[in-house]
Formats: structure tokens, C-alpha cells, sequence
């Protein structure tokens, strides 16, 4: 996703300023299932999650302007400086959770606390880990059903001084541990721009990727994408269609980002389908999916079958460990694949929206 805010010079035409950016995808295996990582710049405060887990002193929370605390405030008016024990609960020894009002951009506030306010220095390498493992554990076991998502910084690299690159190094490893969960979605945030090629770089570096180069004709599919978000879209489209420029566009990107988002795409275009033609299926996979659709699309368009297969294909072939890396033509073919869905979305989106 990328949140753009619209400011005007001088009464000029008004100037695009990019505030929060998806630049990577990662994706770990669980028991019965599958966790996707996005990567963010930004502020972790431009896109909803259930859970939004900030970083914190030792029992200090002051909203200090400038801080994650200082913004809560700011966005929310949430502020726990005040609250009695009975509206903060210790889940583990640095973890905490609040009762909080609701608001707009998170249902459930956790803090994990990171080291004391008078000494950040002793925050090592060492204390990253072991604040990594202590996440996870409390990702195995504390989420209730209903809970899909959560947002949280790149712990230990403000005041702490640990490099970013050593913080998603730890991250990976320890996340990649990660067994069971009911999380959907990770969300994790590096605040600083400059810093998506240096993170793509270590990202890379660690899973084995290769780095995207634009052909010609990856290219051409991507201005295509550009011009298709500048009509009269849906959500879906739109959101999928800028979440793949937003990678496309971020330094040292890799290919298997790209097989990842083209097979997100496919499993949420899919659920929007079968929901248009009115189909229930249990239990269901995308393979079971495609399926459960097939009759109906080779009535409406039969080639869209064979895209939905090979967004498929690719996502598995990037999901799985030791699988043949993507190249350049396959990342075009994804993304070519992507646009002829979506132009049938929106024509079946269209008419069901006129039908109503």
C-alpha cells in the first residue's frame, strides 16, 4: 500500500508525497497454514491492523513529541500515562497489553519493552534476540481467533543503536521459527525511507533472492499498471495494483516478491469471485478455488483460468524452500497475469454493482 498525501505550491498542481511504502513480502510456513510478512516505510500508523505493537522504555510510556508514543497521542488522543493496573496486563516479562478506546487505526495496543530509559546502552544484540523470541512466543500463543493482523517497528534500531540490517536479520531468523499462530499478516515498519535498498539488500541477501532488473517488457506491463490505477477502479484492484509498483519501484526489490504478491492477489480476487457467483467451498485452497471457478470462467473468459494457475504456480514456487528462483520474464508474466485479472475483475465488479 502506498498512503500519498497531496500538498500544493505556490497554487500550483498539487505535489504527491509518499508517506508510508510496501517494499518487501516474506512469507513463513506454520502448521496448517501460511504468515505473510510486508515490509514497510513509513508510519506504522497509515495502515489498520488488529494488533499494533510499539516499542518502549522500561515502564515508560510518556508520549514524548517525536516518538511512536508522542504520535499515538497525537492520532488517537490515547495516552498511558495514568493508567491504573487493572487497564494494563503483563502477558510475558517485557510484553504488555492496554484497554484502550477504539479508534481508527488499530484494535488491540501491545508494547514490548526494550531496555532502561537511563541506560539504552545496554541494549545488545544479544537483548534483540531475546526480545525477538519473546514476540513470538506471545505470536504462538496470545492472538485470539478474530485476531488477522499485526503492526510493528523494526525493534531496537531508535535510541537502542542496533543497525537496521542486524534487526531484520534477527527478525527473519526468529520469525521464520515461528510454528504456529492465528496471524495472517505481520506488518513490520522502518521509519526511514533511505533505508528500503539497504533492507531490501540484507532481505535478499538472507533468502536467497535475486534482485529484479526492468526489461523492456516488465516495464511496459508496469506502465500499463500505472495507467489502470489512474481510472475509475475498485479497492481490490487499486490497493493490489500500487502495492505492486510500490515493490517494482524499491531499491534492490527481489523476484519473489512478486510471485508472493501475484499469489495474494489471486487468493483475495478469487474470494471476490466466488462470492459474485454466489459458490461456498470447504475447505478452501486456492488450487480448490481455481477449481470451484472454473466452470464459471470458461462461460465469462477461459483464458483468466489459466492466469489465476500461473499466479498460482509461481506463488507456490517461491513459497517453498529450495525452489527454483524466478527470473525477469517470469516477473513480467506475472504482472501481465495480474492485469488481465484485474481487468476482468472490474468488468464482473461492474456489472454486479449495476445489477444491484
Amino acid at each position: 500500500m502506498i498512503v500519498a498525501q497531496n500538498i500544493k505550491k505556490n497554487g500550483s498542481t498539487p505535489e504527491v508525497i509518499m508517506k508510508t511504502t510496501l517494499f518487501n513480502l516474506h512469507e513463513i510456513k506454520i502448521d496448517g497454514g501460511n504468515v505473510i510478512i510486508e515490509f514497510y516505510a513509513g508510519d506504522i500508523f497509515d495502515v489498520y491492523s488488529d494488533i499494533l505493537l510499539l516499542s518502549a522504555y522500561k515502564g515508560n510510556f510518556f508520549p514524548k513529541t517525536g516518538t511512536t508514543w508522542g504520535c499515538l497521542f497525537a492520532r488517537t488522543g490515547i495516552t498511558i500515562e495514568g493508567f491504573t493496573s487493572k487497564e494494563i496486563q503483563r502477558i510475558s516479562k517485557n510484553i504488555l497489553s492496554f484497554n484502550i478506546n477504539e479508534n481508527k487505526h488499530f484494535a488491540q495496543l501491545v508494547a514490548i519493552e526494550l531496555s532502561k530509559f537511563n541506560n539504552p546502552g545496554s541494549f545488545t544484540t544479544a537483548t534483540l534476540m531475546n526480545r525477538y523470541r519473546e514476540l513470538v512466543d506471545f505470536l504462538e500463543t496470545h492472538p485470539s481467533e478474530e485476531v488477522e493482523s499485526i503492526s510493528l517497528p523494526l525493534l531496537g534500531t531508535g535510541n537502542q543503536g542496533i543497525p537496521m540490517e542486524d534487526s531484520v536479520a534477527e527478525l527473519l531468523k526468529t520469525f521464520n521459527q515461528l510454528k504456529r499462530t492465528k496471524l495472517k499478516i505481520i506488518r513490520v515498519f522502518a521509519r526511514d525511507f533511505e533505508s528500503i535498498g539497504v533492507l531490501n539488500k540484507k532481505i535478499n541477501e538472507l533468502l536467497n533472492r535475486t534482485e529484479v532488473v526492468h526489461t523492456t517488457l516488465l516495464n511496459a506491463a508496469l506502465n500499463d499498471a500505472k495507467e489502470i490505477i489512474n481510472m475509475d477502479v475498485s479497492t481490490l484492484s487499486f490497493n493490489t495494483l500500487t502495492d505492486l509498483l510500490s515493490l517494482a519501484d524499491s531499491n534492490n526489490s527481489s523476484l519473489k516478491a512478486f510471485g508472493l504478491a501475484g499469489r495474494i492477489f489471486a487468493e483475495k480476487l478469487c474470494d471476490e469471485l466466488l462470492r459474485i457467483y454466489g459458490i461456498v467451498l470447504e475447505p478452501s485452497t486456492l488450487h480448490s478455488k481455481i477449481s470451484g471457478l472454473s466452470l464459471y470462467l470458461r462461460k465469462d473468459r477461459p483464458h483468466i483460468e489459466s492466469h489465476l494457475r500461473l499466479l498460482q504456480t509461481y506463488g507456490n514456487q517461491v513459497s517453498h524452500a529450495g525452489g527454483a528462483e524466478l527470473n525477469h520474464q517470469d516477473a513480467a508474466s506475472i504482472v501481465i497475469s495480474m492485469l488481465r485479472i484485474a481487468d476482468f475483475y472490474e468488468y464482473k465488479h461492474s456489472s454486479t454493482i449495476d445489477q444491484n
